[in-house]
C-alpha cells in the first residue's frame, strides 16, 4: 500500500499525544515524554524518507513536520490531562530533523537486512 509507514507514524503519533492525561502510563523517570516525542517524530521522518524516497523535498517535508508537530501540540489543549508545551514542539522538530538528516543512511542499513525485496 502506497504511503502505508507515513500513515502508520502518523497514526502512532496521533494516538500518543491524544490520549487523556489520565491514560497516559506513569513511568516514574523524568524526561521520558521527550524522548518519546523525538522517537516519533525521528520515525516519522524516517517514514516519510521512505515513502517518498524518489519525490522527497527536504523543505517541504521539514515544514509538513513543523505544522504537524505544531497542530498535535495545540490539539492537545482539548484533551483533558494534556497541556500545550513548546518544548515538546522543540524536541518534535530535533527528531525530524535528525531523521531527515541520517534517514538515507539508516534506511540502507535496514533494507541490507530486511527479509523482504526491496520496494
Amino acid at each position: 500500500m502506497k504511503f502505508l509507514a507515513t500513515l502508520i507514524a502518523t497514526a502512532l503519533i496521533l494516538i500518543a499525544v491524544l490520549l487523556p492525561g489520565s491514560k497516559v502510563p506513569d513511568v516514574g523517570m523524568g524526561g521520558i515524554d521527550k524522548l518519546v516525542h523525538f522517537t516519533l517524530f525521528y520515525v516519522w521522518s524516517l517514514a516519510i524518507r521512505f515513502d517518498f524516497e524518489k519525490k522527497f523535498n527536504w523543505k517541504i517535508g521539514w515544514l509538513t513536520g513543523f505544522a504537524f508537530s505544531f497542530l498535535t501540540e495545540g490539539l492537545q489543549i482539548l484533551i483533558e490531562g494534556r497541556t500545550f508545551d513548546y518544548y515538546d514542539i522543540l524536541l518534535d522538530v530535533i527528531g525530524l530533523t535528525a531523521g531527515l538528516l541520517t534517514g538515507n543512511y539508516v534506511l540502507k542499513l535496514v533494507f541490507r537486512f530486511w527479509p523482504f525485496k526491496n520496494p
